[in-house]
């Protein structure tokens, strides 16, 4: 149906009404179904779970750049950082430059090199006893034979100290477990004939020194021997430039005076 041409206003109205009229009867004519309820809940459901994912990822990426930031925050500012010029040596001297007068220290000068404080002396640590020197003793075998001078030999055993020499060439004995010897006190033993000294020294294990003193003070150091184990008790020979008469006296290694017997 169509509106005869130049109606007029009443004519269109008529036609809009008769269309609508039309359209109305249409809807009427079509049966609308149930409505799509479970599908709309799966859809609805499936939107929240990806929203979930989403916003989880989200908050992954978040915490992931704050910790990147912090460790981008301790780093060097500058690529360049880790080529700045070493620092000048204590001992360089800065060339002289013009700079102009100010009022007071320029707040970006450099601090002056450590070589312009005054250095404070070390004090080496001493000991209460005085510095230690290693032990002077040597280690020998039991039995094994020492040529201690020209002519004269000494060795040691468990039981104490065997020489031999001199004139008639006759083997000697020192015992040191006959009981006439106290080994828990410092004290050293003399046998001289002629040029040749020597003896036992015992009642420490810290002997570093023996020595022979004549009258006039003239000093002629010993050997020391001992056996391994540090048994306390070793034996001590000395060649002395005279067949003048000595004393002997009995140091520690801290040069302490642990026992001395007059001249004889």
């Amino acid at each position: 149906m169509t509106p005869a041409p130049d109606a007029g206003p009443d004519a269109a109205e008529a036609w809009d009404d008769l269309l609508r009229a039309e359209f109305a009867r249409a809807a009427d004519d079509v049966t609308p179904g149930p409505a799509p309820v479970e599908a709309v809940v799966r859809e609805g459901r499936a939107r929240r779970r990806r929203r979930t994912v989403a916003l989880s990822f989200l908050a992954v990426l978040g915490v992931s750049a704050a910790v990147a930031a912090g460790t981008a925050l301790t780093r060097d500012p500058h690529p360049a950082a880790g080529y700045a010029a070493p620092p000048v040596p204590a001992t360089a001297t800065a060339p002289a430059t013009s700079a102009p007068a100010t009022n007071g220290p320029d707040p970006s000068a450099p601090d002056p090199p450590a070589s312009d404080a005054p250095a404070v002396p070390s004090v080496p640590r001493t000991s209460a006893t005085g510095a230690q020197v290693p032990s002077p003793v040597r280690t020998v075998a039991a039995g094994e034979r020492v040529a201690a001078a020209p002519g004269w030999t000494v060795w040691l055993t468990d039981r104490g100290k065997h020489w031999k020499g001199g004139v008639d060439g006759l083997e000697q004995f020192r015992s040191v477990t006959d009981g006439n010897i106290d080994l828990t006190r410092p004290a050293v033993s003399h046998q001289s004939e002629g040029t040749f000294h020597s003896g036992l020294y015992y009642g420490t294990r810290d002997a570093g020194r023996v020595e022979l003193v004549d009258a006039r003070g003239r000093t002629t150091p010993a050997t020391l021997l001992t056996l391994p184990g540090s048994p306390g008790w070793g034996v001590w020979y000395a060649v002395a430039p005279d067949e003048t008469a000595a004393g002997v006296r009995l140091h520690d290694r801290a040069g302490r005076l642990l026992s001395e017997l007059p001249a004889v």
